[in-house]
Order: C-alpha cells, then sequence, then structure tokens
C-alpha cells in the first residue's frame, strides 16, 4: 500500500469518527444522554453500530470523549487568558471562572448533570471529570502565583489549597443550578464568595 493510500484511509477514519461524535452531541442535546443509544448514534451517523464501537467501546466513552475535546477547547482559552489577566487577583480568578462555565456554551445543564452524575463512578466520566478539575486548578494557581510576585496578594497565601477551595465552590455553583436555581443569581453569589476569600490577603505581607 503507498503512503497516499495510507492518507486517505487516515483521513477517512477521522472523518468518521467526526461523523460519530457530531451525532452523538446532536443526540445527547436533544433526547439528553440516559435515552440516547449507540444504535441511535449509529443510525445518525450513517454507519453500523459495530463501527461506532470500534471506536469508542461505550457510550460512556463516546460522552467522555465530547467532554474532552469541549473542555480542551477552554482550557487552551483559560492559557491564553494568563497572559492578559487583570492585576487584581479577584478580577483575574473572576475572569478565569467566566472560561470555566462556558461549558453551558457547549450543552445543555442537564447534560452537564448527567456527565456530574457519570463522574461519581469509575470510569472514562470520572478520567475526564479529575483532569478537568486538575488543569482549572493549575490555572488558578498560575493566577495567583502572578498576585503574588506583583505584590497584589501575600505571598504566605497558599495558593494551591486555595484554587481548590475555589474548585470546590464552583462545584457546588453548578450543582445548585442543576438543581434549579437561577444560573446568573447563582453565579453572582459565586464571584462574592471567591472575594470573601481574599478579604485579609490582598496586598499583605
Amino acid at each position: 500500500m503507498t503512503s497516499g493510500q495510507d492518507t486517505l484511509r487516515v483521513r477517512q477514519k477521522h472523518l468518521r469518527r467526526e461523523k460519530m461524535l457530531t451525532a452523538a452531541r446532536t443526540l445527547f442535546v436533544e433526547c439528553g444522554y440516559t435515552k440516547t443509544t449507540m444504535d441511535a448514534i449509529a443510525e445518525e451517523a450513517g454507519v453500523g453500530v459495530a463501527t461506532v464501537h470500534t471506536y469508542f467501546t461505550t457510550k460512556e466513552g463516546l460522552f467522555a470523549e465530547l467532554a474532552r475535546m469541549d473542555m480542551s477547547e477552554l482550557k487552551q482559552e483559560g492559557e491564553e487568558l494568563l497572559a492578559h489577566l487583570p492585576r487584581d487577583p479577584v478580577a483575574a480568578v473572576h475572569a478565569l471562572l467566566d472560561v470555566y462555565v462556558k461549558v453551558q456554551n457547549y450543552i445543555s445543564f442537564d447534560v452537564v448533570q448527567d456527565f456530574v452524575t457519570g463522574s461519581k463512578k469509575p470510569g472514562p466520566m470520572r478520567e475526564v471529570a479529575v483532569w478537568i478539575n486538575h488543569w482549572q486548578s493549575d490555572l488558578l494557581t498560575s493566577a495567583l502565583k502572578q498576585g503574588q510576585a506583583s505584590g497584589t496578594i501575600s505571598r504566605s497565601l497558599p495558593l494551591q489549597e486555595l484554587s481548590w477551595i475555589i474548585i470546590e465552590l464552583m462545584i457546588r455553583f453548578f450543582d445548585r443550578v442543576m438543581s434549579g436555581e437561577d444560573s446568573k443569581r447563582e453565579y453572582k453569589k459565586l464571584k462574592q464568595r471567591v472575594e470573601l476569600l481574599f478579604a485579609d490577603w490582598r496586598g499583605s505581607e
């Protein structure tokens, strides 16, 4: 087989994979994770169900891959934001949170809830959820280090511990929104709680 044929085969596999991911995303949003079947995804993508299983093994694995793709885009946006963060540490954290909550632009809160529920047990969703929380914490820690370097927050502030507290607050925000609370009101509360964390740490040594 020539290298040209190899390239064509790789391209076809990539396109087939993308078609299945697009079909799955459409059905997850329209029907929800639970009601969507691998057979329905195969039909929507125009492939056999065995092909879907060959590429993704399980519906959970497919769902987790979509989550990783979406959150990889937000991770990149967050990394790019680090170079242009506000000097004020609270404003910097708020800017990163604005990026993190954009997940709702990709999928509905119902689908977010499906992911959160699925991530509570071992498997692909849990693995992706752990990865998400770690890079979010890492970016927050980097932002806080900038604050320490510029003298806007105390150098004795435990950065990693604080970043994980912020992640926990954000997780609780999503939990409340998914339980029916107003998202705008709850997000305002989240930002207020973050500001309170810095009340005794700004500009002190």
